[in-house]
């Protein structure tokens, strides 16, 4: 009689492989990036800083506690105090990570990991791209058996505009949160993916990312993923232009953030933005004006601006666009990084092309154009290309007296007309800004 084979499950039977991200950088020695972006004696700290975290996470745990001298820890405290600011932040973060000099009182890989990645977030707030990024690489080699910091990485990696290398660590987010059984990161390692596809402009990809996570979300109970994946099949459906299903995603996402997510501001600067483009400029720029109040980072506040001095500029509104188009660039002389310049230039450059200024529209676009082509910005190289030759045409025709193309005038409600549901999410979206305190 044969005998019957037990069935194994398929899931148990192949081993969940944990690929590698991708660590090496440009440079020609280990943390020459950050040397080269703070060009001071911090920056000579944190060069400090992410050397001891490469020796001490390279180095098996059981002999770490002969890895330095030990009056390090006091010689690093003494050169940190002289370098900061007693009341920084930085300081504390630099404190800890210093400990990793200390043998008996050395941090655990969680806790370093957490310091790496708070610097990390604060370089970034200085406009320190590389610098976060050499940050959030230690973070994640600090605790490599952690989703959260590869994902952060791959994060980090996709706002410089560096696609492979964020790939190469979404997918290891990926990997390690499935076998951790961590489905708050697996969910957003599929939507960090997704966003990498959306940036190529391979919109099928994200949605089949982007449903996967939310089927995450609801088969493990993890709500805090919902209105991310929910967020993000509105931005596919606005960019495809369908209107109804845009807007079904829009209230659904509302809904699942609640009137006081921090995201929210987010959900209502692309709301407005569909809004925009479909020349509902009155609604579009009250909804841009209640989002710039809880939006401090200069990247985001720049797009925020731009798309404040488009809609005003199809309002026909000369002096709002002039305004907002003088804090825009303000804010790109004053950053080193490019994160959303393109974004922000297409913006203005639409703008100039309602009020008719050539000059500014193929400035903005051209601009627009170099920073994309730079950062491999498929979507934004192909809109400023289409807008710097509109650009050159408009100044021509001026040149020869020709008749300039008409300008489609904004939508505006008729009189005496019911709200609409678009109306309705628009009223709610505004009052919920105005409760939500000011970061």
């Amino acid at each position: 009689m044969k005998k019957r084979r037990s069935k194994r499950s398929h899931r148990n039977s192949r081993p969940w492989v944990i690929p590698p991200g991708l660590l090496m950088m440009d440079e020609p020695f280990e943390g020459f990036l950050v040397l080269d972006e703070v060009h001071s004696e911090l920056g000579v700290l944190l060069w400090q800083c992410l050397r001891d975290v490469d020796l001490w996470a390279g180095t098996p745990a059981e002999v770490r506690r002969d890895l330095f001298n030990p009056n390090a820890i006091e010689l690093r405290l003494e050169r940190i105090a002289e370098e900061t600011d007693p009341e920084s932040s930085v300081r504390t973060m630099l404190d800890l990570m210093a400990r990793v000099l200390d043998a008996p009182g050395a941090p655990r890989p969680a806790e370093l990991s957490e310091a790496c990645e708070s610097l990390s977030r604060w370089a970034s707030d200085q406009g320190w791209p590389r610098t976060a990024l050499a940050f959030a690489q230690r973070s994640a080699l600090a605790a490599p058996e952690l989703a959260g910091p590869a994902y952060l990485v791959g994060m980090v990696a996709r706002r410089g505009a560096d696609y492979r290398r964020a790939e190469t660590w979404f997918r290891r987010a990926l990997a390690l949160a499935r076998r951790n059984r961590d489905w708050k990161y697996y969910g957003l390692a599929h939507l960090g993916l997704a966003n990498l596809h959306m940036q190529r402009g391979d919109a099928p990809s994200a949605r089949a990312r982007l449903l996967r996570a939310l089927r995450a979300a609801r088969r493990y109970g993890v709500w805090s993923v919902r209105p991310f994946a929910l967020h993000d099949l509105f931005c596919i459906a606005a960019n495809g232009g369908d209107r109804d299903q845009a807007e079904m995603y829009a209230r659904a996402a509302f809904r699942s953030y609640g009137r006081r997510h921090p995201r929210l501001p987010a959900l209502a600067h692309d709301v407005a933005w569909f809004w925009m483009l479909q020349r509902h400029y009155g609604r579009a720029l009250e909804m841009f004006r209640a989002v710039l109040r809880h939006v401090p980072r200069p990247p985001e506040r720049m797009v925020v601006l731009a798309n404040i001095a488009r809609s005003a500029a199809g309002l026909g509104d000369a002096e709002g666009y002039e305004a907002a188009w003088k804090e825009v660039w303000r804010i790109v002389e004053n950053r080193a990084d490019t994160e959303r310049v393109a974004e922000a230039m297409i913006s203005l450059a639409h703008g100039a092309y309602s009020l008719r200024e050539g000059t500014r529209m193929e400035m903005s676009a051209s601009l627009a154009l170099r920073v994309a082509t730079r950062r491999h910005e498929a979507q934004e190289r192909l809109a400023a290309e289409d807008l710097l030759n509109r650009a050159r045409n408009l100044k021509a025709r001026r040149r020869r007296g020709a008749a300039l193309p008409p300008i489609p005038p904004p939508v505006e409600p008729e009189p005496g007309a019911e709200p609409t549901s678009a109306d309705q999410l628009h009223d709610d979206l505004v009052e919920a800004l105005l409760e939500v305190p000011l970061p």
